[in-house]
């Protein structure tokens, strides 16, 4: 009987030890929040720009040591990806490119990278569904180049 015991209480202790070593932490929280955005430049359409200031200046942290600067241009392009025997398109292809540039303040080193991200969308019968359908195509992509700068930018300071 004991050695029944054994056997099950030694996997069991190794396996939560190895589990309550584990060093997990949120990407999101205060203390991973180690950069300060002093100055925020992009130019752009105006609701992606004004969309990716607001999310990445959410991970700005003012008692930071790291101060930067970012600097972003933005390019959006349309071109059709699909048509129909009646020659009416019926897919269009969505790009946003992001050249950015980050300038840390402490040590003048530029780190400059273009992100770039597709996305396709139907056309619909009704302009509004076509309209709707741009717009998530749209916010896809925002959500894309900006997860992928805060990426970046982890990578960088942390």
């Amino acid at each position: 009987m004991n050695k029944i015991k054994t056997i099950v209480i030694i996997p069991f202790l190794l396996v939560s030890f190895f589990v309550t070593a584990c060093s997990y932490q949120k990407m999101n929280s205060i203390d991973q929040k180690k950069i300060f955005i002093q100055e925020f430049e992009i130019n752009g359409d105006r609701r992606e720009s004004f969309v990716i200031q607001k999310k990445i200046k959410r991970f700005s942290n003012k008692d930071s040591a790291n101060k930067i600067k970012i600097y972003i241009n933005l390019t959006k392009g349309k071109t059709i990806k699909e048509k129909n025997i009646q020659n009416k398109v019926t897919k269009y292809n969505l790009s946003l490119s992001a050249d950015v540039k980050i300038v840390e303040l402490n040590t003048a080193r530029e780190i400059k990278r273009t992100f770039v991200a597709n996305q396709t969308y139907d056309v619909d019968d009704n302009y509004s569904n076509t309209v709707n359908n741009l717009k998530a195509a749209s916010n896809t992509l925002i959500d894309r180049i900006i997860d992928e700068i805060l990426d970046q930018l982890r990578i960088y300071y942390s």
